[in-house]
């Protein structure tokens, strides 16, 4: 898990009594009038956005400096911040971006060693028993598109709702849910073709 005392601000963040409890639109108000109000949110979405950024890379370095680069951008588009959907959802394009910049930079193989050497708390696949399974995941996922990858990405490692994702994506919540419906359709369908 990245340091995150290191990620904002060099000083220990003034906490306001209470502010644990407060939405996300009370709390983006206060940053907007004092920036020590930021750090709320910052903990509140810290370790969904390194999860998220994590499943992008396999790379813990990596996906510290994404997250880093992630808050300090919304730290400092704040001021312009518009509720337009919700904060989250906001959030984690952000981090869509900063992940795509990246890849555009380098272009990641993961391969089936890659997936076996990740932290058990991060790993997706932790709880298969067999190798065969995990093998089938990863065909399956080496099968899907990257807009399809990042479906479940959003998903599955940040912990969105289909609303949020929609917002994400610039998607209905209808919209996002049928795209889920049709990815899993394709899933269920192809993981039994393996076993005919």
């Amino acid at each position: 898990m990245p340091n995150h005392s290191s990620l904002m601000t060099p000083t220990a963040p003034i906490q306001v009594m209470g502010q644990e409890e407060w939405s996300d639109e009370k709390l983006i108000r206060a940053a907007q009038a004092d920036p020590q109000a930021f750090d709320t949110l910052y903990r509140r979405y810290v370790e969904r956005i390194y999860a998220y950024l994590y499943s992008f890379t396999y790379n813990a370095t990596e996906a510290e400096d994404m997250t880093s680069q992630t808050f300090l951008s919304a730290w400092k588009g704040l001021r312009h911040y518009r509720e337009q959907g919700t904060f989250a959802a906001w959030l984690f394009h952000i981090a869509r971006n900063k992940a795509r910049d990246l890849h555009r930079q380098k272009h990641p193989q993961i391969t089936l060693d890659d997936v076996e050497d990740l932290p058990a708390e991060l790993d997706p696949t932790a709880g298969f028993e067999k190798e065969e399974t995990l093998r089938r995941v990863i065909l399956l996922i080496e099968r899907l598109d990257p807009e399809q990858i990042d479906l479940l990405r959003l998903r599955f490692s940040a912990g969105l709702s289909y609303a949020e994702i929609g917002s994400v994506l610039g998607r209905s919540t209808e919209a996002t849910k049928m795209l889920f419906h049709r990815l899993f359709k394709k899933l269920r369908s192809e993981w039994k073709a393996f076993d005919e």
